[in-house]
């Protein structure tokens, strides 16, 4: 199966400009496919066990990491059946003053983790997020 046409397809939106699919059974927290030039491919295993934690509890103190990148979480409803998103946005710094969305979805088997463009918010963000988690945790992936 290639993931590639899943990227190409979250990608098309106006709203999206970064994708990756990551695996997140443990043991086996790789990148699966990502856009072509996009900086979302370098997301690590250690990023991916701690998005995926049963603990929960410090998600909204300490935020996430999304390649190397620190990102504030704004909604967690990564385990609630019919959700399965997650909405974060990215820290500003000297080096990164955009602070950029993101939603991360979560599958049986995968992380659907996409990044908005400059002026979105995560409301134009997570839509297409959200629908392809639905389909691939209908599919049973």
């Amino acid at each position: 199966m290639s993931w590639d046409s899943y990227i190409q397809n979250l990608t098309k939106s106006d709203w999206l400009d970064d994708a990756v699919i990551v695996g997140h059974t443990p043991g086996q927290e790789s990148v699966w496919a990502s856009s072509p030039g996009g900086w979302l491919n370098g997301v690590t295993a250690a990023e991916v066990k701690a998005i995926v934690a049963s603990d929960r509890s410090g998600l909204f103190a300490n935020g996430v990491t999304l390649a190397g990148k620190k990102c504030t979480v704004l909604r967690d409803a990564l385990n609630v059946d019919g959700q399965n998103t997650m909405d974060v946005k990215m820290k500003t710094s000297d080096k990164d003053p955009d602070p950029f969305p993101f939603t991360i979805g979560k599958t049986m088997k995968a992380l659907i983790i996409a990044k908005g463009v400059k002026d979105a918010h995560g409301g134009k963000v997570n839509p297409p997020v959200f629908d392809m988690t639905a389909y691939l945790r209908k599919m049973n992936l």
